[in-house]
């Protein structure tokens, strides 16, 4: 992959959609169809079958050099795709989880923004590895890496850590051998936008 690009745009505070933003109260990520941050890390293991210990991973490497056979041979050979198939939502519960939240403060009690942009990252890749994916095989065949962030804009120069931020994406733009992603952060009330 050549380029994945991710832009942050802002949105004015209180542009919140309903069903887009978080929403007031208690919430169950999983009756909305949201993930929770951590199953972004997980998902992108077992896609790219990594593991944490070095025998589970040369056995692993040994397995995806099998896949190849799952490549298409010309443009032809992919089905088609929509910007739907590959639209993620992922909860990071800064505002619920506590004990979540310790580990994204700084010593001023602010959100630390380089965890933040680990996540958006990990989506990235994995919103790459959605429109991509292979559904006769478990690990896929591509590596898929981020070339650069296009722009990052934001309304609000740092974030509550005692409110939950949502993540949303999906693939906005695919060449032949590069795509880019479009991503949003929610924040009750202030809302970031990403895209290419």
């Amino acid at each position: 992959m050549r380029r994945a690009a991710l832009r942050l745009s802002a949105l004015g505070k209180g542009q919140v959609t309903p069903g887009r933003g978080l929403t007031q109260g208690p919430q169950n990520p999983k009756k909305q169809g949201i993930f929770h941050i951590h199953e972004v890390r997980d998902k992108l293991r077992e896609i790219v079958g990594a593991s944490t210990n070095w025998r589970d991973h040369v056995k692993a490497m040994e397995e995806r050099k099998l896949l190849h056979s799952f490549l298409a041979k010309s443009q032809d050979g992919l089905p088609p795709r929509r910007m739907k198939d590959s639209y993620i939502e992922v909860l990071l519960p800064l505002g619920s989880e506590p004990e979540l939240r310790e580990k994204y403060l700084t010593v001023q009690n602010t959100v630390r923004f380089g965890r933040i942009l680990e996540d958006l990252d990990s989506l990235g890749v994995l919103i790459c590895y959605m429109h991509n994916k292979i559904h006769s095989a478990k690990m896929s065949p591509l590596s898929i890496v981020t070339a650069l962030v296009d722009k990052i804009d934001m309304c609000k120069k740092s974030l509550s850590p005692e409110q939950d931020i949502k993540f949303s994406g999906h693939v906005s733009w695919v060449g032949k051998t590069s795509m880019e992603v479009k991503m949003q952060m929610f924040q009750a009330g202030i809302c970031k936008s990403t895209h290419p």
